[in-house]
């Protein structure tokens, strides 16, 4: 063959080398996972500990060789608990950091702000924390995966709560923003489902980050409700108990029913002899429970982190979500955004709680609930929630 009937054979071979060098440089390039958390402001205390779960499990697939053979770089920025701030932590993440995909948000608004980023920017989010159901419904698009639980379930399984203990008549005193009014449609709902003569009396609706719960617990008292439905979150709940309290609030009423994590081990210690016994709350994880291996693996390494014997509940949140997004890769044998949806989609996998189920249809994980009872511990200085139990959420996640 002359040289002239080479050269295309050449620069065909040659562009052949440039393309597998690519092919192979991207299949060595980190994978790149940004996240989203409050680390400064009100919201900080759990969005650090959300963050430390993140970095968790992210350490740990690293030490087993990353994902697809990858390692993971990851990029934290502040979300500050507005959802201004998470949709321009979003944008930066993917603008400046350059990650692949996003995990996080906290309050239902920031979900749905870096929801829409990431539905703009065409790239996968896996929400961690953001519980209101319109991120599943009116908001749903394609890109948005959530490995929390949504305010239908978390609404109904206080709903199986409140059925079990027989209330008939119940005051709800629920966050006067998007996910007090969600966690009260799903509560309604599996409530008419499961006891059609159950009957809300009074509704009393706070401002979120209100810090005089005075006129709310007062009119409560003043209503002929024998239960309360209560969705004052996190360290929220810290005040409001203490000055429930004062007016002997749960003393007056027979149950109480608290959603949106208040029996969190760091509420509990916080609050001390003011955390009410008897209630029933809930929380994202619960150190003593389940006993399984991998559950009580991550509360080890939750424990050599931060030293503590009796770890707090929230970074079970960021640990979840990145577990989800990593299955989600792996199955897909790719980074592609395309696959990765697809791979998502029906996929179930194994988490530090148990074996999680995404469905296609919303892309919304079967997340349980922990509730528990608080009460005295012969053991330790502090409640504990016994018994504890998983309310499992398939039936109650519409």
């Amino acid at each position: 063959m002359n040289l002239k009937a080479r050269l295309p054979l050449l620069g065909m071979t040659a562009i052949a080398l440039v393309m597998a060098s690519g092919v192979q440089a991207q299949d060595d390039e980190p994978i790149r996972i940004g996240a989203a958390y409050p680390l400064t402001g009100p919201a900080a205390t759990n969005g650090v500990l959300a963050a430390l779960g993140h970095d968790m499990i992210i350490d740990k697939i690293n030490a087993e060789g990353g994902i697809l053979g990858r390692r993971v770089e990851s990029f934290t920025r502040d979300s500050k608990g507005t959802p201004a701030d998470a949709t321009a932590a979003a944008r930066d993440l993917i603008t400046l950091d350059n990650v692949d995909f996003i995990v996080g948000g906290f309050t239902s608004g920031e979900g749905l702000a870096i929801s829409e980023v990431a539905l703009q920017e065409e790239v996968i989010y896996i929400a961690a924390i953001p519980k209101t159901i319109q991120m599943s419904e009116d908001n749903f698009h394609k890109y948005m995966f959530r490995a929390a639980a949504n305010t239908n379930t978390e609404g109904g399984s206080a709903a199986i709560i409140m059925n079990e203990l027989g209330v008939k008549r119940i005051c709800t005193m629920l966050l006067d923003y998007s996910y007090g009014h969600d966690l009260m449609k799903g509560f309604k709902k599996h409530l008419e489902r499961l006891d059609p003569e159950a009957e809300i009396v009074t509704e009393v609706w706070p401002a979120l980050n209100v810090s005089d719960y005075t006129p709310y617990i007062t009119e409560v008292m003043n209503s002929d409700c024998t239960g309360v439905f209560s969705g004052i979150w996190g360290g929220l709940f810290i005040p409001f108990a203490k000055q429930a309290n004062s007016f002997g609030l749960f003393d007056q009423k027979e149950h109480f029913v608290a959603a949106g994590e208040a029996g969190s081990q760091e509420i509990i210690e916080e609050l001390g002899d003011d955390m009410p016994t008897g209630i029933w709350t809930n929380s994202y994880e619960v150190w003593y429970f389940p006993d399984t291996e991998a559950h009580n693996e991550y509360v080890e390494e939750l424990r050599t982190r931060l030293d503590n014997p009796y770890p707090p509940s929230w970074p079970i949140t960021g640990y979840m979500a990145v577990q989800a997004l990593a299955a989600g890769i792996e199955a897909a044998g790719t980074t592609d955004t395309e696959a990765v949806i697809a791979a998502l989609e029906g996929l179930t996998y194994e988490s530090a709680i148990g074996p999680q189920t995404i469905r296609a249809s919303d892309h919304q994980a079967n997340r349980g609930q922990f509730w528990g009872q608080v009460a005295e511990s012969d053991e330790y200085d502090f409640k504990i929630l016994d018994p504890v139990r998983y309310i499992e959420a398939d039936d109650i996640m519409d």
